[in-house]
């Protein structure tokens, strides 16, 4: 089933580590099964597949299908992460399945992790309107992120991980 993008997507589809991986990897560029299997060494078969499932659920759009090298076969096809899947994300279910692979995924960053450039943790009270430019900083620097990504290893690009999570907490008095 191929989602409209009027539908929601489901954010259960990605409580699986290695598809965060991937839908991260497919940030900056468009990629073919083929690809995403040697960029993160793992079987042709299980990124075709992680593909298929990111796609069916809206995360990923196929775009340009390339012909099979040889021009035998089936061309080849490409994916893409599709950044409005976010603006459609079905948030009632899943939430917690999701949580357990970002902190699976969190953890593998971290061990290879050669440099921390910036950390920062609290759990404060804030004016409401110094909490809203915040969060409208980070969702400029994510945007950023998200939109000066490249390829892997492209010119003079250097592989980092970002994570941001702003949560606004309950008053537990």
């Amino acid at each position: 089933m191929s989602w409209e993008k009027d539908e929601l997507v489901p954010l259960r589809a990605l409580a699986n580590p290695l598809r965060i991986r991937i839908v991260s990897l497919l940030t900056g560029a468009s990629m073919s099964a083929t690809e995403v299997a040697r960029e993160l060494d793992i079987a042709h078969a299980s990124a075709s597949y992680h593909l298929r499932q990111l796609a069916d659920a809206g995360f990923l759009e196929q775009v340009d299908e390339l012909p099979s090298p040889g021009g035998r076969g089936r061309p080849r096809r490409r994916y893409r992460y599709d950044p409005s899947s976010w603006l459609r994300m079905d948030r009632s279910t899943g939430r917690q399945l999701l949580h357990e692979a970002l902190f699976t995924d969190l953890a593998r960053r971290l061990e290879q992790a050669r440099a921390q450039r910036t950390s920062m943790d609290a759990e404060v009270w804030l004016d409401r309107s110094v909490w809203e430019e915040v969060v409208g900083l980070i969702d400029q620097a994510v945007a950023m992120v998200h939109d000066k990504a490249r390829p892997p290893r492209s010119g003079d690009s250097v592989k980092v991980s970002m994570t941001a999570l702003l949560l606004e907490m309950g008053d537990d008095r």
